[in-house]
């Protein structure tokens, strides 16, 4: 079999990238390569990290991990250690990562430990705490492949934005994140650095385009995670590692980074994912406060409103989506979401179900607005190296190509379809809408087809540029998700639900994390984090 001409290039930057994990802590190959391995049980049995390191890894709160260091009771060498050994044994094991720079962390965290105990000052919000990122983002002489081998070796003469303030905030950056080639997928993996897998289960994906950093972060390898969304890719790893995230709308999170030439009919955002609603919260205030419009023009010069993200003192009126009419989701997904409803008309709160009559129209509208270049950029990517395309990728053919005229035409329906939404929101009277990131729990590798995925339950709020979060609310469970007659005898509706239907394995999704999306509307964060400290509250009691 002739070995593709590409191919001694992944090697080699596979091969470098393990070296860039310290020998100390690598694991054994039988423990890498069993089934049987659970990546968590791992992290706590391994014996890499002290029982002290374990401790600070396990913390979910970003606020409770900044007491510590800025009060010095440990340091942000000793933290970013921790989390470095953390994210080491979650990549060999889920493989989660791209570029790893570890000795860069550490030299810079020494610098700010060094600062910190000149000045008694913390350099900012996330003083000394190591932050993850996707690789879409650059960071100063690191590689930014986002999946591509032709892009292998060429590393960024400068960082994005977003690294800049996270920077300028006090972060230490240590890892890139994997993603899928394209970026359009909902899991991740590409040839350069291969299949991303879920923390939980490694039989399972991890989601994408963000994949490597839901599992990262679910795994407790980065106690706060920097991903990218334009249809569902920040909230889709979020669900499947039961995360708090927020998407949020346009200008609110600085954006430049690679592929920024590309012009999106639909913009994508950048968001913070983490193991905690406060975490997240706290890293959207402290970003807002450093004024990230004054690095970045894109973002538009709107504090963080703490009034609106506050618990909320009356009670709500909140929309609520079971089943969007095309696509039914799985059992596990319709409790959770019935159980959520529940639980807030129990502490009085008004759940109308939502009309759901515009969503196929904006979905449609966003998947032809994705594909609008025809695929193009995506074959000048695989050609650099002559690299294939992953089989199953949808990225638009010539086809799906629009003329500048046609572009004009579609952009003057997206204004219409929000305007005709925005009055049924209006008229509603909802303070929030809920319903599920997926109507799936789960898929193993390589088995979903992306072209029969349905995607409308999250690709709508970036098309009408709403905000949205999630919350982790159940987990997948063999008894009370067994599916019955109704779901035996179902007769389903179109191609992707008949594909969703059949996916169903409560075996093989038992005990998975399901969250709630809620979506707070345009320039909405801190209302869907209000509504979310309720359903939080119902849910963690």
């Amino acid at each position: 079999m002739t070995v593709p001409h590409w191919k001694p290039i992944v090697l080699q930057k596979r091969e470098a990238q393990l070296q860039s994990i310290p020998a100390a802590w690598h694991l054994p190959k039988s423990t890498i390569t069993s089934p049987d391995t659970s990546t968590l049980d791992t992290i706590r049995s391994c014996g890499i990290l002290s029982t002290q390191e374990l401790q600070w890894t396990e913390m979910k709160d970003v606020p409770e991990l900044m007491r510590l260091l800025t009060s010095r009771a440990v340091s942000s060498v000793q933290m970013t250690t921790a989390f470095c050994k953390r994210a080491a044994v979650a990549q060999q094991l889920t493989g989660c990562l791209t570029e790893i720079f570890f000795d860069r962390a550490l030299e810079r965290a020494k610098k700010l430990d060094e600062e910190l105990e000149r000045t008694g000052k913390a350099t900012g919000p996330l003083h000394g705490l190591p932050v993850s990122v996707k690789d879409r983002f650059n960071v100063e002489g690191f590689d930014t492949t986002v999946g591509w081998v032709g892009l292998v070796g060429k590393p960024a003469g400068s960082s994005s934005s977003v690294v800049r303030l996270l920077e300028s905030m006090g972060a230490v950056l240590y890892v890139k994140t994997n993603i899928p080639q394209s970026l359009m997928m909902s899991d991740s993996y590409n040839h350069v650095f291969g299949q991303s897998v879920n923390a939980f289960n490694r039989q399972l994906i991890s989601g994408g385009s963000s994949g490597g950093e839901g599992a990262l972060v679910g795994a407790g390898g980065a106690p706060l995670g920097i991903g990218t969304d334009i249809g569902g890719s920040i909230r889709i790893p979020s669900n499947l590692q039961g995360l708090y995230s927020i998407c949020p709308t346009t200008g609110r999170v600085p954006w430049n980074c690679s592929f920024m030439h590309q012009h999106y009919l639909v913009p994508p955002v950048a968001g913070p994912m983490a193991r905690s609603l406060s975490t997240v919260e706290y890293f959207m205030q402290g970003l807002l406060e450093s004024d990230p419009w004054n690095v970045d023009p894109g973002c538009i010069p709107l504090p963080w409103r703490k009034e609106l993200a506050a618990m909320p003192t009356r009670k709500l009126k909140l929309g609520i989506i079971y089943d969007d009419g095309v696509v039914r989701p799985q059992p596990p997904v319709t409790r959770a979401m019935r159980d959520v409803a529940q639980k807030l008309k129990d502490v009085g709160h008004e759940v109308i179900e939502w009309d759901t009559s515009l969503h196929v129209k904006g979905t449609n509208m966003w998947t032809k607005a994705v594909l609008a270049d025809g695929g193009h950029h995506c074959r000048q990517l695989c050609e650099i190296v002559d690299e294939p395309l992953i089989e199953g990728m949808v990225v638009g053919t010539p086809a799906d190509e629009l003329s500048i005229s046609e572009r004009e035409k579609l952009e003057e329906e997206k204004w219409e379809f929000q305007e005709a939404f925005l009055k049924q929101w209006v008229e509603s009277g909802v303070d929030a809408l809920l319903m599920p990131v997926t109507p799936w729990v789960g898929y193993k590798p390589k088995t979903w087809v992306v072209s029969k995925q349905w995607l409308g339950y999250t690709a709508m709020w970036n098309l009408l540029n709403y905000a949205a979060v999630t919350i982790p609310v159940a987990y997948a469970d063999t008894e009370l998700d067994k599916p019955d007659s109704r779901w035996a005898d179902y007769v389903p509706r179109n191609e992707s639900d008949a594909f969703n239907h059949a996916q169903y394995d409560i075996e093989l999704v038992k005990d998975m994390p399901v969250t709630v999306q809620i979506v707070g509307g345009r320039f909405g964060e801190e209302k869907a984090v209000a509504v979310g400290k309720v359903v939080d509250g119902l849910f963690s009691a």
